[in-house]
């Protein structure tokens, strides 16, 4: 399976007049024309299987700067798409050298110390409590 990236064609085609245009070099298995996700026109680029690869090169060599609709159009191997999740995944299969695992401390420790606790006592009751002013009453 082979492919193909062809850009430039008029956005009113549709994929059965690309299958009959490059059915006539090898055998097409998939068509696929991008759309916009909003309106769904034609953005004027798509994407064609074919089963072999000398029925592909047949095509790009055929169909590469050929005119449809008074547009020329371009027909190359369409490149391979990265899988980043697969990197990913191998990427924290194994840890990196140097890192060590952090083990929780242990949930039975109290959390406040007694001696903050009793400073803390301490230091409130030394403070003075303020006294509010009393409220004029309007006449």
């Amino acid at each position: 399976m082979v492919k193909l990236f062809i850009v430039g064609f008029p956005r009113d085609m549709e994929e059965i007049e690309l299958v009959e245009l490059f059915s006539a070099y090898g055998t097409v298995s998939t068509v696929r024309i991008i759309t916009d996700k909003d309106s769904g026109i034609s953005k004027g680029y798509g994407f064609l299987e074919m089963t072999d690869e000398a029925g592909a090169q047949r095509a790009i060599d055929a169909m590469n700067g050929a005119t449809i609709d008074e547009r020329e159009i371009s027909v190359r191997i369409a490149e391979q798409k990265h899988q980043p999740q697969q990197k990913q995944q191998q990427q924290f299969a194994r840890p990196k050298p140097g890192f060590n695992k952090v083990k929780p401390q242990g949930y039975n420790k109290p959390r406040f110390p007694r001696e903050n606790n009793n400073r803390f006592e301490q230091q409130e009751a030394a403070t003075p409590a303020r006294a509010k002013r009393p409220r004029r009453q309007q006449p």
